[in-house]
């Protein structure tokens, strides 16, 4: 029987609310979800980096390598190589370490209440915030995988694990959302950290800043995602569950639909129209063919002197392939005057930062002045420095360096067939239909804890 009773909005129903039909089976029908070895993956992380965070702090220790292992006796494979790769990596911020797996709990009102657990258990706010007095029915809930306030007590940090394979911006609803409970919870707080981390990489996290004065803000959004859940409740319960649209996505990695083969739009959702191996195949097949298509069509023009090839659709649209001038834009860092080197864009920037010092001030959304974030590609500098001679500048320049790390999805051969070129097995990239712009990259910061 549907269950049209409101439920407390939480990051796993916001991202389900991404397809409202998706969301009316598992929230409303109570459906499960399909059982996936991410799910189970995740889960598996979240656990032993909670039980390592609490355990090094009690130790007050920076990490402990050896009951790091321990922990990892029982998770599964994936979840075990996952684990090994960021086990030294992984660095305890003991000293302003307070808590773990932490649930939260709001009511309407944004007042601390109960919370909710994954598996819908409800428990009172932890003894350690002293809530007292009567509490409302939770409205939002929220678990925190690790806390750290800092000295003084105005200042806290979330970190957020995930084993999500390409790293993303923490501009999410959940970063806002537990955020915002954070603040809800300790009204001394003057600025919250959201931080994802990424434990697959040893050194990718994203961080992002909240403060005191943005909470009429969060507020705003989060209840505009409330409401937005009560209409498809409201709906669902006015003229049935036909009447709430289904949309292709990620979340249909999770959807009840998915293995039952119920969807609505099956016929048009991509991600049930081919098997993952089908897609895999077809991506191998259609790299081949479109690399050799596109070498065909600049023979053409170039052999015609740079005649450009036209074709037009049924409704008259005209396309062309042919040459198409660009302009890039460059900075040159030295510039020689015949007499010796100048630099006139670093001057022209320090000059301005002289004589407009309000410019380059930090603030609280940029705690870095602007010019901070320049930076020079290693590209064309290390083809230069890398020679034996220069060898003294070379390590001079590294020991200044911003590493970054880079996570591109790419197909890859078996060693065993890989005859060392794997021309037809590049990398592809969403905005390149042609499939010659090979490369669907995420370039993400490190971030010092």
């Amino acid at each position: 029987m549907a269950n049209t009773a409101l439920p407390a909005l939480r990051q796993s129903a916001y991202e389900t609310m991404s397809c409202p039909h998706s969301y009316a089976l598992v929230h409303i029908d109570g459906l499960r979800p399909p059982d996936t070895t991410q799910s189970f993956r995740g889960t598996e992380i979240h656990e032993v980096m909670g039980a390592y965070v609490s355990h090094c702090a009690q130790r007050r220790v920076a990490a402990d390598f050896a009951y790091f292992d321990t922990l990892m006796l029982d998770t599964g494979e994936e979840a075990t190589t996952i684990l090994q790769g960021c086990r030294e990596n992984t660095v305890v911020d003991w000293q302003n370490f307070f808590a773990a797996e932490m649930p939260l709990g709001l009511d309407e009102d944004f007042k601390p209440t109960w919370s909710i657990m994954h598996d819908n258990s409800v428990l009172p706010p932890d003894p350690l915030w002293n809530i007292k007095g009567d509490l409302k029915p939770t409205a939002y809930t929220g678990i925190l995988d690790a806390i750290y306030l800092m000295a003084g007590g105005t200042v806290a940090r979330i970190e957020d694990y995930k084993s999500h394979p390409r790293p993303f911006d923490p501009t999410t609803f959940q970063g806002r959302l537990y955020s915002l409970m954070l603040f809800m919870f300790m009204p001394e707080l003057e600025e919250v950290e959201f931080v994802l981390r990424f434990v697959r990489y040893s050194n990718i996290a994203r961080p992002i800043k909240f403060h005191r004065e943005q909470v009429p803000e969060l507020k705003a959004e989060v209840k505009r995602e409330r409401a937005r859940q009560a209409e498809y409740h409201q709906t669902y319960k006015e003229e049935g569950i036909e009447a709430l649209p289904a949309f292709a996505g990620t979340h249909c990695q999770y959807c009840p639909a998915l293995s039952n083969f119920k969807c609505p739009i099956a016929q048009l959702n991509p991600i049930m129209q081919l098997t993952p191996a089908e897609r895999l195949n077809f991506r191998l097949w259609y790299s081949v063919v479109s690399r050799a298509n596109n070498q065909a069509m600049s023979q053409i023009v170039e052999g015609s002197g740079g005649t450009a090839i036209h074709a037009a659709d049924a409704n008259g649209k005209m396309y062309t392939f042919g040459p198409v001038e660009s302009e890039k834009t460059t900075y040159p860092l030295f510039v020689w005057t015949g007499n010796g080197f100048e630099m006139p864009v670093v001057e022209a920037i320090q000059n301005w930062l002289d004589t407009t010092p309000e410019d380059w001030m930090p603030s609280k959304r940029s705690p870095l002045p602007w010019p901070a974030n320049i930076r020079i590609s290693s590209t064309k500098l290390n083809s230069y420095l890398k020679a034996k001679k220069r060898e003294i500048v070379h390590n001079a320049v590294k020991d200044v360096a911003v590493k970054e790390s880079t996570v591109t999805f790419k197909v890859t051969r078996d060693a065993e067939v890989d005859d060392g070129r794997g021309e037809e097995h590049q990398q592809f990239s969403h905005d390149d239909p042609q499939g010659e712009n090979v490369g669907c990259s995420t370039s993400a910061p490190a971030y010092e804890f």
